[in-house]
């Protein structure tokens, strides 16, 4: 299994080029958050669980592209009409039907009873009398930390809890000093209470019932749809399963159907389950122990079945391999299930295995048929030229018309059928408000006509978005949001095109106060290695103006580099490499990477020394091209967002030696440069708040605890619920917690003079 241990974290972890290194992620922000799903019961509490009872599908509705969202979305509330709920109490009559009184309180006999001590005169022990003197009852006990609730009836348990023990001293008891009550606290016999929800899904829309895996549309390279569902050490949450375990290995994701309805099939229907799956895509490359498994599952079988698996060892990185599994005789019945699971590093996103055309179906003869289909097989992330977003102050006063918009648009599109498939027109339409603009929608032309467009595999379908349209500058406003849609139709029968869900994609183009050329999700993370090193990235934009900070999304790895010290740096052009600096931080005053907890959640780094700034409004003058970035003070990797899926390695430059170059990798950072422009008044308090973001994460955990966003001395505790410090440590973003017992916590940060920093309910599981 992979070891990701500092001392050999090149190894494992991450790959280096003339000092460049790629790690992989800790956790995934495209899907991270703290979330309750209907499991009982993680935080052995029942009480406002749901729980989710599927009913079965037809084999019509099991099919699964990924491009639309078939997970169940675990969101429902206790007001939904199709939401019951059942209340379960913990102490119960003798038959289980009658709930005891809440102010009832019953004891074990060990608790319950009458001990006379007979001593002799010197104080040896001649003997000890026990007797029960009070009343017995039988009460039915549930436990309430799991479900189903399930209880055993305990017979013999009294209301009196206490002891009383009579000493009788050489045959004289004295009623004043000889006899003690000792009082107990009879915890286990208090009455407690869960109300349990219970959904029913009935919609055939959803297909899953789990959402371990990450349905997503970054990871894959060259999918066959747009979209697909990924596996790797990841839980829903985007956490590790085994956060700090750096040595964890075993079953990570499942991905599992809602039971199925097949009863009604024979011996002579050929049914099979087909899907295809790449190993690594833009993730990290699965080993020889690392594996995909398909298990399949009726009502009467006990376990699930394991029918198939493919290893890291057998495949080749980032090529698609087909499984058309014939279905056995004896699955074919009510409430048959199948599922998809892998073995993997449970300590970071690690492992990647990627699977899209879900379909279980009848096929004609038992052999190999195609899916018979044509899909776009990445979104479009922007019509813009370079950049995905800019501020709209710049585009009002830079543009005409379509200045700024892209002459070449590109949609990527697999078609899996055997043959060639004929193209008709398809369009792209804009809408502001929802209503459409500048004469939309446009055609998207059969540009080979008159042949064929869609080869077999990959076609691209390039259009002319310039000389269509450019997003109207004079729409009032200091921001603009436009959605697109794009799609593409077929002349070929349904038979060659069978799902239309994944010939259109969508797009919003947000125009606010920075420029950014990322999608906003990070597949990886970037840094430079070397003590003293320079990173630099190269912004040419619409016009000059005044930076009021940079943006940056920092990604935890393997390795939390949340301590590390930078000097946020700006130089000016030199001849189409970083020049002279315009900006650097002082070290007394430098800045630390943060770690935001979501996509599109991004740090904001304000300028702090100033020697460089404006002092009316601490912004820095920049011309229209320069560079953002930093210089190191350790030899540590940082860590940015990297995007695989837009290339601007040219714009990233580094220097270890005195000598600017540009980056081996085809890719794009996840920083943006935000200006001043009259969103000021509206987005600084915002971000201002956002830079002191304190996040801890992962909420539940089993091991490690991570408080990211601090700064300066403090110091963390851990009480438990009782009040009592069970954990303290100094200037540490990681703490332990492997030792504490499960239950709930409370974190508390404070600086060295005691003034409270952060505070937060944690969950030990």
């Amino acid at each position: 299994m992979k070891q990701v241990a500092l001392a050999i974290a090149i190894l494992a972890s991450g790959f280096i080029f003339a000092q460049e290194k790629i790690n992989p992620l800790l956790i995934n922000q495209t899907i991270q958050k703290e979330k309750v799903l209907a499991k009982a019961s993680l935080m052995n509490d029942l009480d406002s669980t749901y729980i989710y009872e599927f009913t079965s599908l037809r084999l019509i509705d099991v099919y699964d592209d990924f491009s639309i969202d078939k997970f169940e979305p675990f969101n429902e509330n206790p007001s939904d009409p199709d939401v019951t709920s059942v209340l379960y109490h913990r102490l119960m009559d003798e038959t289980n039907t009658t709930p005891q009184e809440p102010g009832l309180i019953f004891c074990d006999s060990i608790f319950a009873r009458h001990d006379t001590v007979i001593v002799d005169e010197i104080g040896a022990v001649i003997e000890t009398v026990t007797n029960y003197p009070f009343t017995s009852y039988d009460i039915w006990v549930n436990d309430l930390d799991f479900y189903p609730v399930e209880g055993i009836l305990n017979e013999g348990v009294f209301q009196e809890c206490y002891v009383l023990i009579d000493s009788i001293i050489d045959g004289v008891v004295d009623l004043d000093q000889d006899t003690i009550w000792y009082n107990i606290d009879p915890t286990a016999y208090l009455q407690d209470s869960a109300r349990v929800f219970t959904e029913v899904v009935n919609d055939t829309s959803i297909l899953w019932q789990d959402n371990y895996a990450c349905r997503n549309y970054t990871y894959a390279v060259d999918p066959w749809s747009l979209g697909v569902a990924t596996f790797d050490g990841l839980d829903e949450n985007g956490y590790p399963y085994a956060i700090g375990d750096d040595g964890a290995h075993g079953v990570a994701d499942y991905l599992t159907s809602r039971p199925i309805d097949l009863s009604d099939l024979d011996a002579t229907d050929f049914l099979y389950l087909k899907f295809v799956y790449q190993a690594k895509g833009f993730g990290n490359m699965p080993e020889g122990f690392d594996s995909l498994v398909l298990e399949m599952k009726v009502p009467e079988l006990e376990d699930w079945m394991r029918e198939w698996s493919v290893s890291g060892d057998s495949v080749s990185a980032n090529s698609w391999d087909t499984l058309y599994f014939p279905i056995d005789n004896g699955y074919k019945e009510e409430g048959f299930q199948f599922r998809l699971k892998n073995y993997a590093s449970l300590s970071g996103a690690l492992d990647h295995w990627h699977i899209d055309y879900v379909e279980l179906s009848i096929e004609p003869l038992p052999y190999i048929q195609s899916f018979n289909d044509v899909a776009i097989q990445y979104p479009i992330n922007t019509i813009l030229k370079d950049y995905t977003r800019v501020p709209w102050d710049h585009y009002k006063a830079n543009t005409t018309g379509a200045e700024h918009i892209l002459e070449n648009l590109l949609l990527h599109t697999h078609n899996s059928t055997p043959t060639e498939t004929n193209f008709t027109e398809g369009e792209w339409e804009v809408r502001y408000g929802g209503v459409l603009q500048g004469g939309s929608p446009f055609n998207i032309p059969n540009s080979a006509a008159p042949d064929v467009d869609f080869y077999v595999g990959y076609t691209p379908l390039t259009f002319d978005g310039a000389s269509d349209y450019g997003y109207d500058p004079a729409i009032v406003g200091d921001q603009a949001a436009f959605d697109l849609k794009f799609g593409f139709s077929s002349s070929a029968g349904a038979d060659k095109n069978v799902y239309r869900e994944n010939d259109s994609t969508y797009l919003t183009q947000r125009f606010d106060n920075y420029y950014a050329y990322d999608d906003g999700s990070a597949e990886a993370a970037y840094g430079i290695e070397g003590e003293g090193s320079l990173m630099a990235y190269k912004f040419e934009t619409y016009q000059a103006g005044n930076l009021k900070g940079i943006l940056m999304q920092f990604q935890p790895s393997v390795t939390d580099l949340s301590g590390e010290v930078f000097l946020m740096t700006v130089w000016a052009d030199n001849d189409g490499e970083p020049g002279e600096i315009i900006y650097q931080d002082d070290y007394f005053e430098s800045h630390t990477p943060g770690y935001s907890g979501s996509k599109d959640g991004f740090r904001y780094y304000k300028f702090r020394n100033m020697e460089y700034l404006n002092t009316a409004d601490t912004s820095l003058t920049v011309s229209e091209v320069f560079y953002v970035g930093w210089q190191k003070i350790g030899s540590m990797s940082l860590n940015i967002g990297l995007d695989w899926n837009i290339d601007n390695g040219d714009k990233v430059f580094r220097n270890t030696s005195g000598e600017w170059l540009t980056s081996s990798f085809e890719m794009s950072l996840l920083i943006r440069p935000l200006f001043s422009t009259g969103l000021d008044g509206t987005l600084e308090i915002e971000d201002e708040e956002l830079q002191e973001e304190i996040t801890m994460y992962p909420n539940p955990t089993s091991d490690a605890l991570t408080i990211s966003g601090l700064t300066g001395d403090y110091e963390v505790r851990i009480f438990d619920m009782s009040g009592r410090v069970v954990t303290s440590v100094q200037n540490q973003h990681q703490v332990n917690v492997s030792d504490l017992e499960s239950g709930f916590y409370i974190v508390d940060v404070r600086d060295l003079a005691g003034t409270p920093i952060y505070s937060s309910k944690l969950i030990k599981k």
